[in-house]
């Protein structure tokens, strides 16, 4: 059994002297039994208003400035740090005890957009999306791996987002490249046909893309809640990097991913991305992946994502 950190949900522990750190949000315990009373205490002194793990530091838990962001931000505050030097990162991972004052975040407004890579046979979930999430984004983006015609014929039926179309052509990166290059915000949220934003990211977006711009962040890493047949499945926290800026670029053919140096890069865990799957599907997806990319199959992802959600630990 693998407990999972009670900050991401993440089961990867790593051993550091006494410590045992989260690979995911940095949070280091020295116990992992004791995650849920750890988090709970980093709530109470997040409530206060101040966590100076400097002068107060905590028995059973640490955070480094970066990991404290990743805690304030799951919880829904929103942080400041005491003492930062002018140019400086805001919030470093450097490992030192973590001081910030923290509020509470609220909902502002946005001008975020909202890119789809699909196919035309899609068609009828990006009626579905476009429609749900009319009114929550700037503009909304569709590019299609078909044709003229296709593209055509799907704004016609949704005159008030851009359709474009390109070949996929096995290479996921590019697809999503050329999404950000046509979306004309400062800030991209992607998803495919299959996966939506639920209520708690759509209400947090406006102000994560406001602390990422004051921390100096360009790219966003969302949980993503798989549900396989309808059944939430033990893959999770299945972090992506979908929130970006629009000249954020990604690379690799198969599991593509953004290009970006590490401090301009953060968890954003309010909330997550829903993405339903059927299990004959997942199954079909391994060999598809593989057969693209040797290695990019992944049996270790499938295996996770027919076994059900335990929000404890993975068994």
């Amino acid at each position: 059994m693998q407990i999972r950190c009670s900050i991401c949900g993440n089961w990867d522990w790593i051993a550091r002297d006494a410590w045992s750190e989260c690979s995911h949000c940095r949070l280091l315990v020295r116990d992992v039994n004791e995650v849920g009373a750890v988090a709970r205490d980093i709530v109470a002194r997040l409530e206060s208003g101040m966590v100076d793990l400097e002068r107060d530091p905590a028995d059973r838990w640490t955070l480094d400035p970066a990991g404290l962001r990743n805690a304030a931000w799951r919880f829904g505050f929103e942080v400041k740090p005491i003492a930062v030097a002018p140019d400086a990162v805001r919030f470093p991972p450097d490992d030192s005890p973590a001081r910030a004052r923290s509020i509470p975040a609220t909902s502002v407004p946005h001008q975020i957009g909202l890119g789809i890579m699909a196919r035309p046979a899609d068609a009828a979930d990006i009626a579905a999306i476009a429609t749900e999430f009319r009114d929550d984004f700037t503009r909304i983006v569709v590019l299609l791996d078909g044709t003229a015609d296709d593209a055509v014929s799907l704004a016609a039926r949704l005159p008030w987002i851009a359709v474009l179309h390109h070949p996929l052509a096995g290479d996921f990166a590019a697809q999503r490249n050329r999404v950000q290059d046509a979306m004309q915000t400062r800030w991209v949220l992607q998803i495919d046909t299959d996966e939506r934003p639920d209520a708690a990211l759509l209400g947090a977006l406006g102000w994560l893309v406001a602390a990422a711009d004051r921390d100096g962040l360009r790219s966003l890493g969302l949980p993503r809640r798989n549900l396989v047949d309808g059944v939430q499945s033990a893959s999770y926290p299945d972090i992506q990097y979908r929130l970006n800026r629009s000249d954020i670029r990604f690379a690799g053919r198969v599991h593509e991913r953004p290009v970006v140096p590490f401090v301009e890069s953060s968890l954003a865990l309010t909330g997550a991305l829903e993405h339903r799957l059927d299990g004959a599907r997942v199954r079909e997806r391994t060999r598809i992946y593989e057969a693209m990319s040797t290695g990019a199959g992944r049996p270790e992802d499938e295996a996770l994502l027919l076994a059900p959600f335990d929000s404890a630990a993975v068994r």
